[in-house]
């Protein structure tokens, strides 16, 4: 399913006259005492202009109950349940009669994604044709705080006392539905590299496609800098499987450095949602693949290969976890010259 999200949001406002649908009615006499310029006006209970909103639900495919946690990317058709999309419109709203009611255009209908955590609107629409009333939303982003919200407006004509003469309104229905959005995309973290008086370089990864679903994600790990031989274009690795078995092969490319050389590196990127920074390991080790086997000091941010026992297969791993337990584990080749 095609979709698109937008960071907008629309209001449907109802335009009308100042003639009232009926006779006013006398209201509660005014405090003459407090608000002297009241005196002689009467004031009719009823609004002027009449715009019916109309009770709204929201459920999911099949009339089920929309699920109190989605997850991420997983699309999930839902439904609006209102009156507004019956034949007729209402003849009476909060007391006030509405004469020979018809509707004269078809429903303008806005379905949102809320993510309250980030103050977000995310709009959904679809390229398949569905029902006036459903819709497929897909969260692409986690929230401890969300909701589906829909917003329905129709246009309808009545008649005025007047013969001959017609009123013009909206009749609106919204309604809203609390839900959390579970992360289900690893860590997207890289590395950035320096040699003490010398050139630097860096290696991250970019989620391709993005929002991919089903399971597993993918993503492209690029190059960049003097130390991958990438100095003047980066070099681009497509369709690794985004997770805890990340591995750059040598023939693919490698970060090239002496046997003294005196690495400073960084932890660039991040996470979706959020990022277990307890959990955060990068450094040397030895070989690629599986849980890694550190050579050296984890975390350290001055490398000093002098002062280690390199391996035969030297790899700069970066092991990073998101609070939700997705895993990040990416092994780059280290070439020693």
């Amino acid at each position: 399913m095609k979709k698109t999200f937008i960071c907008l949001f629309s209001a449907v406002v109802a335009l009308g006259s100042m003639v009232s649908a009926q006779e006013p009615q006398t209201g509660a006499p005014a405090n003459l005492e407090k608000t002297p310029w009241l005196k002689g006006v009467e004031i009719s209970p009823y609004p002027v202009d009449i715009s019916p909103v109309i009770p709204l639900k929201i459920y999911a495919e099949n009339g089920e109950a929309i699920p109190a946690t989605l997850t991420e990317d997983v699309p999930l058709v839902v439904v609006a349940d209102t009156a507004v999309f019956e034949a007729d419109p209402p003849t009476e709203y909060k007391g006030q009669q509405i004469p020979n009611p018809q509707w004269v255009e078809n429903a303008a209908i806005s379905w949102f994604f809320i993510d309250w955590e980030k103050n977000k609107n995310h709009m959904a629409s679809v390229s398949e044709p569905l029902a006036a009333n459903q819709m497929v939303i897909i969260p692409t982003m986690p929230t401890g705080k969300g909701a589906i919200t829909c917003h329905i407006a129709r246009k309808m004509r009545y008649d005025l006392p007047e013969p001959g003469r017609k009123k013009s309104t909206f009749a609106n229905s919204s309604g809203a539905k609390d839900v959390r959005v579970l992360d289900i995309t690893p860590p997207l973290c890289g590395l950035e590299i320096s040699v003490e008086n010398g050139p630097s370089g860096a290696c991250w990864p970019v989620e391709n496609p993005p929002d991919k679903y089903p399971l597993p994600k993918q993503a492209d790990v690029f190059l960049s800098g003097a130390l991958f031989n990438a100095a003047d274009q980066d070099v681009l690795i497509q369709g690794l499987e985004l997770g805890n078995n990340m591995i750059v092969r040598p023939e693919q490319g490698a970060l090239t450095v002496a046997a003294d050389a005196k690495l400073t590196i960084r932890v660039i990127g991040g996470d979706n949602y959020k990022l277990d920074n307890s959990k955060l390991k990068f450094g040397l080790c030895n070989g690629a693949g599986g849980v890694p086997s550190p050579v050296g000091p984890e975390n350290a941010e001055l490398l000093d290969l002098s002062k280690l026992k390199l391996p035969e297969a030297p790899y700069l791993y970066l092991d990073a976890t998101d609070v939700a337990g997705n895993q990040q584990v990416m092994f780059v080749p280290v070439k020693i010259k």
